[in-house]
């Protein structure tokens, strides 16, 4: 056997070529999920067995294990046996694991642990995450509805907000490090995860001065999320994520990224770099983009960094505001909806639907009740509470999306005082009925007496 790279001979079953380490046969990985994996059924540290593999990359894996003791699942990630002798590698790897254990928000990864095992490997122990990954996501349903993906927007920046202020910048933002988890009251819960590459600007997240692990000049990333000084190996700031979250905005809401003519890196750096993208409303024409949308959007991705927003809680505030301040109504996946909701031609919550109330016959006045009438008719009110307000006429307002729409008002529903039974003035009281009848039968007997009297007066004459 002979590895394919140098033709260098290697002994039967051997995993990595021992001339130029190239990995062999997946038969033979180290970090396959075969029964030969040497981690699947141990226990590393005495304290984590490993029961499965989850994923791998190029600098490690990550694998599914369970803390003895506690029974709490989590996901370890360790480095490659074959790597631990790159001594920028491991110091990036421990940075990385110094970072996690230091983030805290909600929406970050949960790290509990990271450590050495003395003549063994280094691992970070997280918690297992048990979702879905935007980027499965944006495969099944894509394009996804802008509410659905600001509403996300609006939980990555409470983890980027944290992670910046420490002086962290992710530098690798895309649908595969973010993961949908269902919660309750939130089926759509985001964490971030892997600041494998992180860049820490400033030391304090790390109790101090850092080493700098990067060379001069050198980009690391996923090439399609890149912002422009990055691509370029300039300094970076919160304001690179805030443009890689644009893309991702982009590419969800479109079904496509920003440049799609890009053949090639080096197209796709060009472009980064000079052209400017379509706005998504022309380009996903049915998604009921507004203007508002755009603007985000495109403001996120501006070459220069500080035609940007100055962080991720300044583009926090404005997804808020497109969101009506309610970042729950952009959620338009799966789960139960109430009859009484509004929803748009793409499914998504708008807002309360008025009560549906039978409709008032065509064309029959009504007098306007007086201030006691209405005042009754108001149970709940206190003593002396003013009178309600006529319903104003109900007219089109404009939605989140850009379309006019009638608005649900008062107009739609009938004021309390509107039914027949409830006017004042559509029938008299029983009291006012009676008082008019007998008032009818007093002036009936006075008329009769006066006939009477005229008539014997006129007799009495007569015989005289």
């Amino acid at each position: 056997m002979k590895c394919p790279r140098c033709g260098f001979s290697q002994q039967p079953g051997a995993r990595f070529c021992g001339q130029c380490r190239y990995e062999l046969a997946e038969q033979n990985s180290l970090f396959g999920d075969k029964p030969s994996d040497p981690y699947i059924g141990q226990v590393i540290d005495n304290r984590f067995l490993i029961e499965s593999k989850i994923g791998q990359g190029g600098f490690g894996a990550v694998y599914r294990g369970r803390q003895q003791g506690t029974g709490r699942k989590v996901a370890l990630k360790l480095i490659h046996p074959d790597t631990i002798h790159d001594e920028n590698l491991i110091a990036r790897f421990r940075r990385e694991g110094m970072v996690l254990i230091n983030l805290k928000d909600a929406h970050t990864v949960t790290t509990y642990d990271f450590q050495q095992v003395p003549n063994g490997p280094l691992y970070i122990a997280m918690e297992l995450l048990e979702g879905k990954s935007l980027h499965d996501v944006f495969h099944r349903e894509a394009p996804l509805s802008w509410r659905r993906v600001f509403k996300i927007l609006t939980e990555m920046c409470s983890s980027l907000a944290e992670a910046h202020a420490h002086g962290v910048v992710h530098r690798d933002l895309k649908p595969e490090n973010i993961y949908l988890e269902n919660r309750p009251g939130n089926p759509e819960f985001v964490k971030i995860l892997d600041f494998g590459i992180a860049k820490v600007v400033h030391g304090d997240v790390v109790g101090g001065s850092i080493a700098q692990l990067t060379a001069s000049g050198q980009t690391l990333g996923t090439l399609e999320y890149m912002s422009p000084e990055q691509l370029m190996g300039k300094e970076l700031d919160g304001r690179s994520d805030v443009y890689a979250l644009g893309v991702l905005a982009y590419e969800m809401i479109t079904g496509r990224l920003p440049f799609p003519e890009a053949k090639g890196p080096a197209d796709l750096i060009t472009a980064q770099l000079r052209q400017i993208p379509e706005p998504p409303s022309s380009v996903h024409a049915t998604g009921h983009i507004s203007a508002e949308v755009d603007q985000i959007i495109l403001k996120m991705l501006e070459k220069e960094k500080k035609n940007r927003y100055a962080d991720v809680e300044h583009l926090r505030q404005a997804c808020m505001e497109v969101l009506g301040s309610n970042p729950s109504w952009g959620s338009d996946v799966a789960g139960p909806v109430s009859s009484h909701l509004l929803r748009d031609s793409n499914g998504s919550q708008l807002g309360p639907a008025p009560i549906p109330v039978e409709p008032e016959p065509p064309n029959v006045p009504h007098a306007a009740a007086p201030a006691s009438a209405v005042q009754s008719a108001h149970r709940g009110s206190p003593p002396g509470a003013p009178a309600a307000a006529p319903a104003p006429a109900a007219t089109p307002s404009r939605h989140m999306d850009g379309s006019d729409r009638p608005s649900a008002s008062a107009a739609n529903v009938p004021h309390p005082s509107a039914s027949p039974s409830a006017s004042a003035h559509d029938a008299p009281g029983l009291d006012t009925q009676i008082r008019q009848r007998t008032d009818s039968r007093i002036w009936l007997w006075l008329l009769l007496a006066v006939i009477a009297i005229g008539g014997a007066v006129g007799a009495a004459l007569a015989l005289a």
